[in-house]
C-alpha cells in the first residue's frame, strides 16, 4: 500500500486526504464499534455545549488568574473543623441533601455561539494559544469508555498516545518530539485534566448526559413503561479515612469514620493560613454490606426502566454512608425535574427491602401519586413455629407457610370481612393436591378431597400489608422485574468504567457517572 506521510503547517487545511488501511480494516471490522461510533459521531449535535465549554474556559482561565484576595482570616484549627465537618454530613444533618447537588456556578459571558464552532475549528483568542477542539476532547473521553476503559484521563493519554487509529478518529495528529504547539496534536495529560475538570466544575457532563437521554426518549429509542426500579451501588474509593470520636444529641459518647480534613491550597503552614478547611474526599463513608463486611468508598443511587433494562439517571449520593431507603425519593424527585416527560408513564417504582416502610410508601403515594413495591424486609422477625392450624410446621417472616411435609402452600387471596388470609395446598405434576398421597393427611386434612384450606388470622402477621401482601402472585410477578437494575449496574460500574475510582470528591464522581452514562445511551442508539 502506497502510504502518504504529509507534513502540515499549522495555519495550512490539509490538501490531500490520507485513508490508512489500520483505520478501513477497523471501519470494516464487526468487533470495532467503537471506531464506528467515532467516526460517524454527531458533532453538530455537541455545539451548544461546545459553546458552553469554551465559554466557560475562558471564565475557568480568567478567575485562576485573578488575584481574588482573602477576604477573611481563618482562625478554625483542624480539631474544630473536623468536628464541624462532621456534623454537616448527610448522614449527621438533615439539612443536608441526601442527593449530591453541584454548586452553583456564576452565570458564564457568552462569547462563543455554537455557530461559529465546528469539529477542528476552534474560536480565535486574543493572545494565547488555540484552545484544543471540544470535540476531538469529548470523542476522547467518550470513546475511552465505549472501548471498556474507565474515562478518566490518565486513560484518555494512554490511548491517545498509543493507539494512533483512535486518535486520528476523535480528531487529533500525533504530535513528534520537537515540533511547536499546534492546536490539533495530541493533548497533554495535563490538558485533559483541564478539560475534564472545566466539565465537572461547570456541570457539561452533566448536561450532555440529559441531552443524550433526552433524545433517545422523543427519537423513541426508550419506550415507555409504567415501571421504575432502583437500586444503589458502591465504588471503592480512593482515599483513607480517620475514626472520629462526638458527642451525639443525647450526651453518648460514638463513632464515626470520616475522610481525612485538609486544605486545597499550597500554602507552607496550612494551619495558619486563611483558606478553610475541607474533606479530602468528600462523599466517601462506610458502607455497610453484610454483617461485618464493610467497604470504604462512594455511594451511586440507579434509577432505570426494568423491561428495557436502561438506566435514566444515575447520582452520587452526597454521604456513602446514607441508608438506601433513604436514597429513593429524592432522586426520583430528581428524576422527573430533570424528565418531566417520564412521569406521566410512572405508575410503581421498584426497589429492594430497604425501602419496605410504611411512611415511604405514603409519601410516593401522596406526592407523586406512585405506587412504591418493596421486597418484604422481615427486620430481624423469626418464623411462628407455635400456635399454628393442625398439620402446619411454620409461617415464615415473608408470609409463607409451610406444612409439617415440607410443602409450602399456596396464597390465594383473603377475606377482608373477618380479616384472615387464605392458602391452598399446592398441586403435583399431574395437577393433584400434594395432600391426596401424603403420610399427614389422617392428622392435618383427613375428610379433606381436594387438600388442606387453612386461613390465617393478620393479627398473626401484623408487619404485612393486606392490601399488597408480598406473598400473592401479583406481587411476586411484579418483583422479578426488579433485578433488572442489577444488570444496569453491570454494565455502567463494569462494562463501561471500574469500580475503583482514581480521583476524590462527589463532584468527579459525579462525572464520572455522568461519562458512563453517555457512553451507554451513545451505544443504546446503535
Amino acid at each position: 500500500m502506497l502510504h502518504l506521510q504529509l507534513h502540515q503547517a499549522p495555519s495550512q487545511l490539509p490538501l490531500i486526504h490520507t485513508i490508512d488501511q489500520d483505520d478501513q480494516l477497523l471501519l470494516n471490522s464487526p468487533e470495532a464499534q467503537w471506531y464506528r461510533i467515532l467516526k460517524y459521531f454527531p458533532d453538530v449535535d455537541y455545539r451548544r455545549v461546545a459553546a458552553d465549554y469554551y465559554n466557560s474556559l475562558y471564565h475557568f482561565n480568567m478567575t485562576r488568574t485573578m488575584d481574588r484576595g482573602d477576604q477573611h482570616i481563618n482562625d478554625e484549627d483542624k480539631p474544630q473543623a473536623t468536628q464541624r465537618l462532621l456534623f454537616e454530613r448527610a448522614t449527621m444533618n438533615d439539612s443536608t441533601p441526601i442527593i449530591f447537588e453541584q454548586n452553583s456556578i456564576p452565570p458564564v459571558e457568552q462569547i462563543v455561539t455554537p455557530e461559529q464552532i465546528a469539529p477542528g475549528i476552534t474560536p480565535d483568542r486574543i493572545g494565547g494559544k488555540k484552545p484544543k477542539c471540544f470535540f476531538a476532547m469529548f470523542k476522547s473521553f467518550t470513546g475511552a469508555s465505549i472501548m471498556g476503559f474507565a474515562p478518566e484521563p490518565e486513560n484518555v493519554y494512554a490511548l491517545l498516545s498509543s493507539n494512533l487509529s483512535f486518535a486520528r478518529v476523535c480528531g487529533f495528529v500525533p504530535k513528534g518530539a520537537d515540533e511547536s504547539y499546534w492546536y490539533q496534536y495530541v493533548p497533554s495529560l495535563r490538558k485533559l485534566e483541564q478539560f475534564d475538570q472545566i466539565m465537572t466544575e461547570y456541570g457539561l457532563w452533566s448536561k450532555a448526559k440529559w441531552d443524550h437521554v433526552r433524545e433517545n426518549i422523543d427519537s423513541k429509542i426508550i419506550k415507555k413503561e409504567n415501571e421504575l426500579v432502583g437500586d444503589t451501588t458502591h465504588y471503592h474509593g480512593q482515599s483513607v479515612f480517620k475514626t472520629i470520636q462526638y458527642t451525639d444529641c443525647k450526651g453518648k459518647e460514638k463513632k464515626k469514620s470520616q475522610s481525612k480534613t485538609t486544605k486545597k491550597c499550597r500554602c507552607e503552614d496550612p494551619n495558619n493560613c486563611p483558606h478553610p478547611w475541607e474533606l479530602a474526599d468528600d462523599g466517601a463513608g462506610t458502607i455497610t454490606k453484610a454483617h461485618n463486611r464493610y467497604i470504604w468508598g462512594h455511594k451511586a443511587s440507579i434509577l432505570g426502566l426494568p423491561l428495557q433494562g436502561i438506566p435514566l439517571d444515575a447520582v452520587a449520593v452526597s454521604d456513602a454512608a446514607t441508608h438506601d431507603g433513604e436514597t429513593l425519593y429524592p432522586h426520583v424527585v430528581r428524576l422527573f425535574e430533570n424528565l418531566p416527560q417520564v412521569y406521566p408513564w410512572i405508575d410503581t417504582v421498584l426497589y429492594d427491602g430497604a425501602a419496605d416502610t410504611q411512611g415511604l410508601r405514603e409519601k410516593f403515594d401522596k406526592d407523586l401519586n406512585i405506587r412504591l413495591r418493596a421486597s418484604l424486609n422481615p427486620r430481624r422477625r423469626k418464623s411462628v413455629t407455635i400456635n399454628l392450624p393442625r398439620g402446619m410446621e411454620k409461617i415464615t417472616p415473608c408470609g409463607n407457610l409451610v406444612c409439617k411435609a415440607g410443602f409450602e402452600m399456596d396464597y390465594r387471596g383473603m377475606r377482608h370481612e373477618s380479616e384472615r388470609f387464605i392458602y391452598h395446598a399446592p398441586k403435583d405434576d399431574s395437577r393433584r393436591s400434594v395432600c391426596l398421597g401424603c403420610e399427614h393427611k389422617s392428622v392435618c386434612c383427613r375428610l379433606s378431597k381436594k387438600g388442606r384450606v387453612v386461613t390465617l388470622p393478620f393479627s398473626v402477621l401484623p408487619h404485612i400489608d393486606p392490601k399488597d401482601p408480598p406473598m400473592a402472585k401479583r406481587f411476586k410477578a411484579m418483583m422479578t422485574h426488579r433485578p433488572s437494575v442489577e444488570r444496569m449496574i453491570k454494565r455502567l460500574k463494569c462494562d463501561l468504567s471500574d469500580d475503583r475510582l482514581k480521583k476524590r470528591g462527589n463532584a468527579a464522581f459525579q462525572s464520572y457517572l455522568d461519562k458512563t452514562m453517555i457512553a451507554f445511551h451513545i451505544l443504546l442508539r446503535q
